[in-house]
């Protein structure tokens, strides 16, 4: 496993790479690390499967509820949709990155499926976390490419250190300092969620497939209830490690009028 976040990052995501305790420091200073072979290439056709099923189950109200634009087509709250997906909630090539840079109690902000859709146009440049917090990552985004992601179909392009500058201006102003991410299907494009991205074009004939996993700090507010999407048998089953991952430790606290004290 290698790690990147060098500006003039290369059609191979290994061959640039620095040795993986590098990703947490180049998480902060650049805002993006490329992170190669964290899904193994069994795991990474069982996601890419279970993406396409869920893809499928929701063609007849994606386009009317705007999960398929121009761009790209996208569903939600994954876990609550498909077993693969709550598994890979703990996946600990996921967890490792995420806790490199969170601490060990990061929790599961919200996990998406989202494919560049063949022929479309490219995503404008947007924050995930509009408000940067320099020194601090509050909310990691961890982009696991279930097909390559070349210049051809829609590679996520980044603006480098733009996580710890104002958001202030036109982000289309900062096209000019794009950087393509090329990866391997099973690496991971992680990234600051404050930094200027987006998804390219795909000017290809096939669907670029990847998992978005937003991880947050766990005092931050998550994109998604994602323990509360679940069915109540499925969360009734989980175990302590996945229900924490999925915020199932977070709680704020109350006053108990009748017993004087505070739960």
């Amino acid at each position: 496993m290698s790690a990147t976040g060098d500006a003039e990052a290369t059609d191979d995501a290994e061959a640039t790479g620095t040795a993986l305790d590098a990703f947490a420091p180049a998480i902060a200073a650049d805002g993006f690390a490329v992170v190669g072979g964290v899904l193994d290439a069994a795991t990474t056709a069982a996601a890419a499967d279970a993406l396409d099923a869920v893809f499928a189950a929701e063609d007849d109200v994606a386009p009317e509820r705007g999960w398929r634009t121009e761009a790209h087509r996208v569903a939600y709250a994954l876990p609550a949709k498909h077993p693969t997906f709550l598994a890979l909630c703990t996946h600990p090539g996921l967890l490792g990155l995420a806790r490199a840079v969170l601490d060990d109690d990061a929790v599961l902000a919200g996990c998406n499926g989202l494919t560049m859709v063949p022929g479309g146009a490219p995503q404008r440049l947007h924050r995930d976390h509009p408000v940067p917090t320099p020194g601090t990552t509050v909310y990691l985004h961890l982009v696991v490419a279930l097909d390559p992601f070349t210049a051809a179909n829609g590679a996520t392009r980044v603006v480098p250190r733009s996580h710890a500058a104002p958001a202030d201006g036109d982000p289309a102003d900062q096209e000019h300092r794009t950087v393509a991410l090329p990866a391997d299907a099973g690496a991971v494009v992680a990234y600051d969620g404050a930094l200027l991205h987006a998804g390219s074009a795909n000017r290809t004939d096939r669907p670029r497939r990847a998992l978005h996993a937003f991880f947050a700090r766990s005092w931050a507010l998550p994109h998604w209830d994602l323990l509360a999407s679940l069915p109540p048998d499925v969360a009734a089953g989980l175990d302590a490690e996945t229900r924490a991952v999925l915020g199932g430790d977070r709680r704020v606290r109350v006053w108990d009028p009748v017993e004087r004290r505070v739960r």
